[in-house]
């Protein structure tokens, strides 16, 4: 009578699910998605009359019904598509064994200090060329994204709210149109440097995805400042619109040209196209790095001391029976996150003393390998981290499927790769914990290292030296 008394109050005790962050991917999709709609719902359902006299531009001045309804139509599925695709990646980090990355009052301004350092793209500025390159594509994409969703909001408040008036419009048009130049410079420089100076460290990993990206973002440059010249030689190039310093002066070569209103619709579709491009490709290329990155920039900080391993459990009481390494699970959830939060620069690989002596390490392969393991024997799989050539097949769910031992034993664990890479990637813990794997489980390690292993089974040292026969700690010499 107890027994089923117990197991009726167990099966009665409600259990709390915790919302997964592939879940959450995909609600925020959704959430943003349906938030779009409604935007374009409360413009039918409540339309404005745009008043010519005021200082301002009307949204979709010139743009057809019917391509307002595709808008809003288009855009929010592609939203919801990609969310899908993303979470579909972060399924492949929840993998991963825990790891406690919490954030809390003690390590918070640590974090944020990581977190600026990344995103002023400090040590991407060690290169100048490089770094002011990307900066220039980072924060024009991010200010064109504020001023983008600045305009939708105004464009939904009522009448005696809206703020996108007068002066603060013409310095809203300034800011935009700078913004855009920034874009395309950064654009074109990332092509010249990728396609024309050619630095080793790049030209080595180009892929056809590294040119989609470019293009795209460049094409969303180009197109809305035709949309925007056209749109202000339709409207008959009012004496406000200057203050849009690449879009008025271009105007001035269509100015009184019959077809500009068409030829508006048609720059504003393509400038539509390419966003919804951007959208699609986001998940599934290179790009997805400008929300992977970020993260693992916020997430850098650890209860462990800098260079530390992770600890041992006691082998006497422990029930795991495997140690280290081996397979894509048995790396933690953001070990695997530095997987998809690589930008494949290179610079991990350009600092390493291994690689640069010849020996067969290369710390960027290691990230790219891990990466390949890990979208290959996904459920669902996902594309790899770059594209690979196809002949390479991955048939298992282990990490020396790509990465020979060889790689792994020629680090010297200096830890310079982790110094420099710019979105603070962890390449060291990987290696020991493949490491410690090969050590442990395989008895795979370099024969130097079978006196040092058996003096430290035996004697505690690996100097295979007695207790009495240790020098004094003050005289033993700092590694």
């Amino acid at each position: 009578m107890s027994a089923s008394t117990e197991e009726v109050d167990t099966e009665s005790t409600p259990t709390r699910r915790r919302l997964r962050p592939s879940q959450l991917v995909i609600g925020v999709g959704i959430a943003i998605g349906l938030v779009t709609v409604l935007s374009g719902l409360a413009g039918l359902v409540f339309p404005h009359e745009f008043d010519e006299n005021l200082v301002t531009r009307e949204v979709f001045g010139g743009i057809p019904a019917p391509l307002k309804v595709a808008f809003y139509v288009v855009v929010p599925l592609v939203l919801v598509y990609g969310s899908v695709l993303f979470s579909q990646r972060v399924r492949n980090w929840e993998r991963g064994r825990p790891d406690n990355r919490s954030t809390n009052a003690s390590n918070v301004k640590r974090r944020a200090r990581d977190f600026r350092a990344g995103v002023y793209m400090k040590t991407l500025l060690r290169d100048p060329a490089a770094g002011i390159m990307h900066s220039l594509i980072y924060f024009s994409f991010l200010i064109l994204l504020a001023v983008t969703t600045i305009l939708e909001i105004n464009h939904q408040l009522p009448d005696g709210l809206k703020f996108l008036e007068g002066g603060v419009y013409q310095g809203y048009s300034f800011v935009a149109d700078i913004a855009g130049v920034a874009l395309i410079v950064g654009c074109v420089w990332a092509l010249v440097r990728r396609y024309v100076q050619r630095p080793y460290r790049i030209r080595i990993k180009t892929k056809p995805e590294h040119l989609a990206g470019i293009v795209v973002l460049l094409a969303l440059g180009v197109t809305g400042f035709f949309a925007e010249a056209f749109r202000i030689a339709d409207t008959g190039m009012p004496e406000f619109e200057r203050w849009s310093v690449v879009g008025y002066p271009l105007a001035m070569l269509f100015e009184n040209n019959a077809s500009a209103a068409t030829w508006q619709q048609v720059w504003w579709v393509i400038h539509v196209a390419a966003f919804v491009a951007f959208l699609a490709i986001l998940p599934i290329t290179m790009l997805r790095h400008m929300f992977t990155s970020p993260l693992n920039m916020w997430l850098r900080d650890r209860e462990r001391p800098k260079g530390a391993m992770k600890p041992m459990p006691n082998l006497m009481e422990t029930e795991l029976e495997s140690f280290g390494a081996s397979t894509i699970e048995d790396f933690t959830w953001k070990q695997l996150l530095d997987l998809d939060a690589c930008t494949m620069c290179g610079r991990c690989t350009s600092v390493c003393p291994a690689h640069a002596t010849g020996k067969p390490l290369d710390p960027r392969e290691i990230v790219l390998k891990s990466g390949e393991v890990m979208a290959a024997t996904g459920d669902p799989k996902v594309s790899p981290p770059l594209s690979i050539d196809g002949d390479i097949t991955i048939s298992a769910n282990s990490l020396f499927e790509r990465i020979s031992t060889e790689e792994v034993w020629a680090c010297t664990t200096c830890k310079a790769c982790d110094e420099i890479c710019p979105v603070n990637i962890e390449i060291m813990d990987k290696i020991l914990d493949m490491r410690r794997y090969l050590s442990l489980m395989e008895s795979d390690f370099p024969t130097e290292l079978g006196n040092a292993y058996r003096a430290m089974e035996n004697q505690g040292n690996p100097w295979a030296k007695e207790g009495d026969e240790m020098e004094p700690e003050e005289n033993r010499p700092r590694i």
